[in-house]
């Protein structure tokens, strides 16, 4: 079968997040099943990459930035693309590449979670507008009867919010690659927390910079790690030197594959502050080396914690710092639930999510 996917990044662009590991790691599994897979993405400005290229077998095809790719996307199409083509994912990252108007294929779509709100903090007007309508008032309109893969239940239930049929939504969770063992591993000396992903206004990370105070209050030698860079990195980085607790938070910055895997393994606790997310495939990271998680009761995370087993939801500000400094004080705690995130972890396989997804476009 021949399979074109549209997505803005691809797995080598430097803010490549969650949603281009998810299309990566199920792209190169269609392509072992006997599929010729290509990926059509946007260009990375800084790196700046072949326009074309093969990645684990995976055809790669670059044109246009962060939203011209849009419209190079119809275009591209019906001059390279078409043929390529029995199927076409079409992939949704706040907007889609709305194929219908210009693809007579059969075709999916993946939605990571809906925006909503969250255009208000990335997107400066009059583009916030722009793409918070667009998602909901025309996107279900537009993808009305095509079928549409969720990556969570609160996804699904936001997509029936906006008005999609429940017929037409199927869900394919997140997978993870499994990892050497890893108990040999000690954890740092000091009580240690991490946030290891991308930082953008909408994850929040600097919140957690400001409520340290807070958590130093009750666990005095308590650390802040931050890994990963993003859109607000330099900012993040400036509130943290210019801060009362400058000396307790390292901001990292972009870490290698064994680096995320020594840094998940040494931490105590897993803190993701965001007001939103499609599942967090950071927190499955961080469980599958016994790390538990705390994160606030928002969609998407409230789905990948399992909250009182891997890690604690959160319901405000005050409670996280309470979640945060109760974790890190009570070791038999943090072990049983570092425990119970492992084989919680242990549970998800990218080689299902691929087969669960090709069931679907065969």
């Amino acid at each position: 079968m021949k399979i074109l996917i549209f997505n803005w990044r691809d797995i080598k662009n430097s803010w490549a997040g969650g949603s281009e590991i998810y299309i990566h790691e199920i792209a190169k599994r269609l392509v072992i099943k006997g599929n010729q897979v290509t990926l059509f993405c946007g260009q990375d400005p800084q790196k700046k990459l072949l326009e074309e290229e093969i990645i684990d077998g995976v055809k790669v095809v670059r044109k246009g930035g962060r939203f011209s790719v849009y419209l190079w996307a119809p275009i591209y199409y019906f001059k390279k693309l078409r043929k390529e083509a029995d199927v076409v994912i079409d992939t949704q990252n706040g907007i889609p590449f709305f194929t219908p108007l210009f693809s007579l294929k059969k075709k999916v779509c993946i939605v990571f979670h809906v925006h909503g709100k969250q255009f208000f903090y990335e997107l400066a007007f009059p583009l916030n507008y722009v793409g918070f309508i667009l998602e909901k008032y025309l996107f279900s309109v537009i993808y009305r009867g095509q079928k549409i893969i969720a990556i969570s239940k609160t996804t699904k239930e936001e997509l029936l919010r906006i008005g999609f049929s429940p017929k037409n939504i199927n869900l394919v969770y997140v997978g993870i690659d499994k990892i050497k063992n890893s108990n040999g591993i000690k954890k740092f000396l000091k009580p240690t927390l991490i946030y290891l992903g991308r930082i953008k206004s909408y994850k929040r990370v600097d919140l957690l910079v400001r409520l340290m105070p807070d958590i130093l209050k009750r666990v005095p030698n308590a650390r802040l790690l931050i890994a990963g860079w993003g859109t607000e990195g330099g900012v993040l980085t400036d509130i943290v030197m210019r801060g009362s607790v400058r000396k307790h938070v390292e901001v990292i910055g972009p870490v290698s594959e064994e680096e995320k895997r020594n840094l998940l393994s040494r931490s105590w606790v897993f803190v993701n502050p965001s007001i939103h997310e499609g599942w967090s495939i950071s927190v499955l990271e961080a469980n599958l080396y016994g790390t538990p998680a705390v994160a606030f009761r928002v969609p998407g995370l409230s789905e990948s914690i399992v909250d009182g087993k891997t890690g604690t939801l959160c319901d405000n500000e005050e409670n996280l710092v309470d979640c945060i400094s109760s974790l890190l004080n009570d070791e038999k705690k943090r072990n049983e639930f570092g425990k119970n995130a492992k084989n919680w972890a242990g549970s998800f396989s990218w080689d299902k999510s691929a087969q669960d997804l090709f069931k679907i476009i065969s």
